[in-house]
């Protein structure tokens, strides 16, 4: 499954992994420190088929690894790759748009602060290389250098010249 992409677009390619609910709930888990199937299967309600089978593309994709922490037959515990711990932003920026627009401010049920400070995340925001800020409106998505002829296509509409060079 790992690296199975039939559209260039890595939004598609991530929706290949985490296409569903539980997926993402698997990784918020592990974010809050879960590492055991029942922790797992505890705190998101999944039914031990869906959860061995998000558990299996989360390894087989390179999200979580496992370990065997059994002293008397076989025990997993499961953890975050380097790959699997690069969704932390992606976390929290799908945690606080649902703060934002599904519970409301005053009404959130979970902040993402500072472990220092105690002070609460900045929204995400965007910065180009000499580290000036870019409004959103101000965001184009480009082909890439492995965008097939189908995306150069699509995405044409967004720039002045369709014939200008990919990256």
């Amino acid at each position: 499954m790992a690296n199975q992409h039939t559209q260039t677009c890595g939004i598609a390619a991530m929706m290949n992994i985490f296409g569903d609910r539980w997926t993402w709930l698997l990784v918020r888990e592990a974010f809050y420190g879960a590492s055991r199937f029942t922790e797992f299967q505890r705190n998101t309600g999944a039914s031990r088929n869906i959860l061995t089978d998000r558990l299996s593309v989360l390894v087989e994709n390179g999200i979580f690894e496992t370990r065997d922490v059994g002293v008397h037959g076989k025990r997993t515990a499961y953890g975050l790759t380097k790959k699997g711990q690069a969704l932390l932003p992606v976390m929290v920026a799908m945690g606080q748009w649902a703060n934002a627009f599904e519970y409301g401010i005053g009404k959130e049920p979970v902040l993402q602060i500072d472990g220092e400070t105690g002070s609460p995340l900045q929204s995400l925001r965007f910065f180009d290389a000499d580290d000036v800020e870019i409004p959103l409106e101000r965001l184009k998505p480009k082909p890439g250098p492995g965008a097939s002829q189908a995306t150069i296509r699509r995405l044409a509409q967004f720039y002045d010249d369709p014939n200008a060079p990919t990256v």
